[in-house]
C-alpha cells in the first residue's frame, strides 16, 4: 500500500503528523507552563518548507503555492492550539481571522470570473467542456491535489451558474444518467427543501442567537446549495461514454470523473440490486439507482477526487439504459 503513495502523499502525511504533533505538546502541556511559539513557527517557515523541496523537488512556482497554503494551515492551527497566555506573535495572526473569510470570498469571486472569461474565449474553438477545465486547471497549477481542487471548484461554478447549453464530452457512445430510478427528479426535491430551509432558518438564528450569525449561516447554506444546483445540472447533460480505448465514467459534478481501460475490464452485467457497502466496490451513485456492476481485474485501480488513486475490484454505477451500457461495453471487452 505504502509503494503506491507519491511524493506529494507522503509530504502531506508528514505535515500533518508535524501539526499533529504540536497540537498535543501546546493542547496538553503542564499547567501552568508557557511554552514559546517559535517551535511552530520554525517548523513553518523553515523545516517544513525544506523538506518539501527535498522530498518533492517542485519549481519555485509550485514550491511558492505549497508554502504559502502551509502557512494559512500552520497559522489556522496555531490558533486554535496555543493557550492565549502563551500567545504573542499569534496575537497578531488571530487578528487576520476576521479577513481571512473575506479573502477566502474573494477569491472565489476571481475564479467565477476567471471561469467566466477564459472559457467563453476558448469554448468557440473547442466546446469539451471538461478537457479545457482539466488543461487550465493544470497549466496554473501543475499536476497536484491543488490542480484537482480547482478544477472541481471550476466545474461546480461551470455547471452551476455558467453553462448555458449542453457541452460536448469525449467518446463515441454516450449513456446519461439523469432518470436512472428518478436520479434527477430526486435531487430537485432536495434543493426544494434546502430553498424552502433558507429563509426558516434565517429567522429562527435571527431572533434566537444574532443578526450576523444569521446571516453567515445563510451564506454558507447558500453556497451549499451551489453544489447542489451544479451538481444537477451536470446530472443532466453529462454522461457515460464510450471511447476508443476505455470507458469514461462521469457521475454529476461532485464525484472523481474515472477513464477504465478496456484492458481492466473482466465483465459487465445489469444487477438490479447491487451488494453495498463492500470495501473495495467504487459506487457511482447520486438519488437514483444503480443498476450496472463492472468486475475489474486483479490489480486494478480508479483515480480519486485529489488525483490519487485507490485499488477497486468493482465499478457500480447508473444510467438510463443499463441493457444498452451492458451491451456496448460487452462488445467492446470481447
Amino acid at each position: 500500500m505504502f509503494q503506491r503513495l507519491s511524493r506529494e502523499q507522503w509530504f502531506t502525511g508528514l505535515l500533518l503528523l508535524a501539526l499533529l504533533g504540536h497540537v498535543a505538546i501546546y493542547r496538553w502541556q503542564p499547567a501552568g507552563a508557557a511554552l514559546p511559539e517559535w517551535p511552530l513557527l520554525f517548523d513553518l517557515c523553515l523545516t517544513l518548507p525544506f523538506a518539501y523541496a527535498l522530498l518533492c523537488r517542485p519549481g519555485w512556482q509550485q514550491f511558492f503555492k505549497r508554502w504559502a497554503s502551509m502557512l494559512l494551515l500552520g497559522m489556522a492551527v496555531g490558533s486554535f492550539a496555543i493557550p492565549d497566555a502563551s500567545k504573542q506573535v499569534w496575537l497578531y495572526i488571530d487578528r487576520l481571522r476576521l479577513v481571512m473569510p473575506a479573502l477566502f470570498a474573494m477569491a472565489e469571486v476571481a475564479l467565477l470570473a476567471w471561469v467566466a472569461i477564459g472559457l467563453r474565449r476558448v469554448l468557440r474553438s473547442d466546446p469539451r467542456i471538461d478537457r479545457l477545465l482539466a488543461a487550465s486547471a493544470q497549466r496554473y497549477f501543475g499536476n497536484g491535489i491543488t490542480a484537482s481542487l480547482m478544477e472541481f471548484e471550476a466545474r461546480v461554478w461551470y455547471y452551476g451558474l455558467l453553462m448555458r447549453r449542453p457541452p460536448q464530452f469525449d467518446g463515441e457512445q454516450h449513456f446519461l444518467s439523469a432518470k436512472a430510478g428518478g436520479n434527477a427528479s430526486n435531487q430537485v426535491a432536495w434543493i426544494a427543501l434546502m430553498v424552502i430551509d433558507i429563509p426558516l432558518a434565517h429567522l429562527l438564528l435571527h431572533y434566537v442567537w444574532s443578526p450576523t450569525a444569521a446571516w453567515v449561516a445563510t451564506a454558507l447554506t447558500v453556497w451549499g446549495l451551489l453544489y447542489l444546483v451544479a451538481d444537477y445540472r451536470a446530472t443532466l447533460v453529462r454522461p457515460v461514454s464510450l471511447a476508443a480505448d476505455a470507458l469514461l465514467v462521469r457521475c454529476g459534478a461532485l464525484s472523481a470523473d474515472v477513464a477504465i481501460p478496456y484492458a481492466m475490464i473482466a465483465s459487465v452485467q445489469r444487477v438490479p440490486h447491487p451488494d453495498r457497502r463492500l470495501k473495495e466496490k467504487r459506487y457511482f451513485r447520486h438519488q437514483g439507482e444503480m443498476n450496472v456492476e463492472i468486475t475489474l481485474r486483479a490489480g486494478a485501480t480508479l483515480t480519486t477526487l485529489l488525483g490519487g488513486a485507490k485499488p477497486a475490484t468493482h465499478a457500480v454505477l447508473g444510467v438510463d439504459d443499463p441493457a444498452g451500457l451492458v451491451q456496448a461495453l460487452a462488445a467492446r471487452i470481447t
